[in-house]
């Protein structure tokens, strides 16, 4: 079991561990749009496994927001800082999800480079782009921004990802764009859409708007 004692800066924790768990999160993603490009299966496994081992990060991110969270509702911080703790507080159990469901994502594409399934260019461009709007959604909650940037680079992966299913894509890759609008709808959700819209928005992406 993890002790997580009530942090004494908790927007300076907070940053700490989304540093690690959502960089490391991108990162992973980033790798998999890699080894579809290089059609590497070997590299794909390898993310896979790393995926796992590191899941304990983002359960500690959660722990560490719920913590800072507690201590800004009785604290005199600048309303700024809340905020932000307050956005990392709503999101978090988003980007777990998006997380978990990823896992299923680069285990998919693993399988769709073993079974050699044709892989068109825009799917690894989806991932690239999901990876981006992981680093962005980090970046604007640590500025105190509305994510806007993170939502649009969802949505382009969303159109990516739709544009590759209507190209000669496999099995293994028709459930990896699947997982990739699972994984937006959560990302989405995560910077603060609510769920009806964050469906509308994804399903208008997939078709190509």
């Amino acid at each position: 079991m993890m002790l997580v004692l009530a942090p004494l800066n908790p927007l300076r924790t907070v940053r700490r561990a989304a540093d690690t768990a959502l960089d490391l999160f991108a990162h992973q993603i980033t790798i998999c749009a890699k080894s579809l490009t290089d059609r590497d299966a070997r590299l794909a496994e390898a993310v896979l496994d790393q995926m796992r081992d590191s899941e304990p990060k983002l359960t500690q991110l959660t722990q560490v927001v719920t913590a800072a969270d507690e201590v800004v509702r009785f604290s005199p911080l600048r309303w700024r800082r809340r905020r932000i703790v307050r956005a990392y507080r709503q999101g978090v159990k988003h980007m777990e999800r998006a997380f978990r469901n990823s896992r299923t994502l680069v285990r998919r594409a693993g399988t769709a480079l073993r079974d050699a399934e044709s892989v068109p260019p825009d799917l690894p461009a989806a991932l690239e782009h999901y990876a981006a709007a992981v680093r962005l959604l980090h970046r604007e909650f640590l500025a105190g921004q509305e994510p806007l940037q993170a939502r649009e680079r969802v949505l382009q992966a969303v159109r990516h990802a739709g544009e590759a299913c209507r190209q000669d894509i496999g099995f293994s890759g028709t459930i990896v764009v699947s997982q990739l609008r699972t994984v937006a709808n959560e990302l989405l959700r995560a910077t603060g859409v609510r769920h009806d819209e964050a469906r509308r928005l994804v399903r208008r992406a997939a078709a190509g708007y």
